[in-house]
């Protein structure tokens, strides 16, 4: 059987095909593009025409190769941000990037309203910025009439899946990041809503991961060539969702992180953490496509490191992941690491405001190594790793159950260096891969909506669908860490 995954991250989209046989799941990614956020009218915005446009492209390509009949399609993205959609679905404005500084300050202000504690006992979510709280928060003071015209609030996945379905329906994984849902239900919370000053209606019906929201609509089929509509499945849309979906193991004592352009680390539990402790230790509840909580943490990520290879790539100097990985590889350790969760990392690069050098300026106030490329990037890689040491820490100490082996997958499963230095940090093994584990994990919950599969067969067809490769922790530092 075939199914079709749209995962798109923060710098470029991917359509896979997806062959499901037994117990093997074979992936082959047909389209790849860009997302390539664009300043307009005064603010960072995602381009969602040239997304849709490699959607569909993609799309086409996938259906040309498939050797069947195309059963289902699914979506999934980031988190946090939306749309605002008339009654037929129709974009009313394009959406404004997370990374966008509308929502700097709007965190107090609604602290204002709701103080912190009551909001994470409530909604269980950290405040962060780039929540989608505060985003509407922040539209509710420069454009209300934006928000009052509206007939829908879709996230990104939301939004492209009705574009696909003509369905305007909010799946649960990703609306769990909004800030505006109740902690650990499908449900919004109405009071916040209104405590805030925000319009009602646009918050409509929580769907769970793996709904059918119903076929390809007519015009598309029509225009990609689908004689046959496959159906537009809300898999877990929240791509860290479906990347947790896709852990190859179900081993009780393990965390996982999913290390892309952010790294999320956490772990699964079946009631959330909404008490001081977890609040302090700045961790938030998401929902994993079983309606599970992801326990997690938002720790900044390979942002970091794709924004410092940019900075070097237009001074000239141009690497790959793997060159710099390896540069980092051989540079020296240093006594000490830098804050990779500093606020001053969460912006672009910019005219005289490099990440390359926020990073080297972190670094000098450490009194750490960053003038060389390879020393840049092992302070970010140590960086992470710590991070990640901490994060365990902190997890352990609000579920009170030990951590004794991590699933890295995503992105950073590719990078030694990370791989083995998380394992030294942490002192557990890391069992690194699927590096492609959101698109496996949005396939697999096409698969469980078919009854082809259940929640406990994913973790086997991932193993045995996915190169895993683990590290141990270094006898040496294992040693010091006794």
């Amino acid at each position: 059987m075939q199914m079709i995954a749209i995962d798109l991250g923060a710098d470029s989209g991917r359509v896979v095909l997806g062959t499901l046989a037994g117990e093997r799941l074979a992936m082959e990614v047909v389209h790849r593009f860009p997302n390539t956020p664009q300043q307009v009218a005064g603010h960072l915005r995602w381009n969602l025409d040239a997304l849709w446009a490699g959607i569909r492209t993609g799309l086409r390509l996938a259906k040309q190769q498939a050797v069947s009949p195309i059963a289902t399609i699914g979506i999934d993205t980031w988190g946090v941000d939306f749309g605002l959609v008339d009654a037929a679905g129709h974009l009313l404005d394009q959406p404004i990037h997370y990374r966008d500084e509308r929502s700097h300050g709007m965190p107090e202000v609604v602290h204002g309203v709701v103080p912190r504690e009551e909001l994470f006992a409530r909604t269980g979510t950290r405040s962060l910025v780039i929540n989608t709280i505060f985003q509407l928060v922040a539209l509710n003071r420069t454009n209300p009439e934006l928000l009052r015209r509206s007939h829908r609030l879709l996230t990104i996945p939301d939004l492209l899946s009705c574009w696909l379905s003509g369905t305007q329906a909010n799946e649960w994984s990703n609306a769990g990041t909004t800030g505006l849902t109740m902690a650990g239900k499908p449900q919004w919370d109405r009071r916040l809503i209104a405590q805030l000053g925000l319009p009602d209606q646009l918050f409509g019906e929580i769907v769970p991961s793996g709904a059918d929201l119903g076929p390809l609509r007519d015009p598309v089929a029509s225009e990609l060539g689908f004689t046959e509509r496959p159906r537009i499945i809300a898999p877990g849309c929240h791509d860290t969702a479906s990347a947790v979906a896709a852990m190859p193991t179900s081993a009780r004592g393990t965390a996982y992180i999913s290390c892309g352009t952010w790294s999320l680390m956490g772990v699964l539990a079946d009631q959330p953490a909404t008490g001081p402790d977890a609040l302090a230790a700045d961790l938030s509840n998401e929902i994993a496509v079983d309606g599970r909580i992801r326990l997690l943490k938002n720790i900044m990520g390979l942002w970091v490191w794709q924004e410092c290879r940019r900075d070097l790539l237009a001074e000239g100097t141009d690497l790959s992941d793997a060159a710099l990985a390896g540069l980092a590889e051989a540079t020296a350790p240093a006594n000490g690491t830098l804050n990779i969760d500093d606020a001053r990392l969460l912006t672009p690069s910019r005219a005289g405001d490099r990440m390359i050098d926020r990073i080297r300026a972190l670094a000098a106030g450490r009194s750490l190594p960053a003038t060389t490329p390879g020393e840049v990037f092992r302070r970010i890689t140590e960086g992470l790793a710590a991070a990640y040491a901490d994060c365990r820490i902190r997890l352990e100490e609000v579920t009170g159950h030990p951590i004794t082996a991590i699933s890295l997958m995503g992105g950073g499963c590719r990078n030694r260096l990370l791989c083995q230095l998380t394992a030294d940090a942490c002192g557990v093994p890391v069992l690194a891969g699927p590096d492609e584990g959101t698109a496996l994990g949005n396939l697999l919950v096409q698969a469980r909506s078919m009854g082809l599969v259940d929640d406990a067969g994913m973790a086997r067809i991932s193993a045995a669908s996915s190169e895993l490769a683990t590290f141990t922790p270094s006898e040496q530092l294992h040693h010091q860490a006794q």
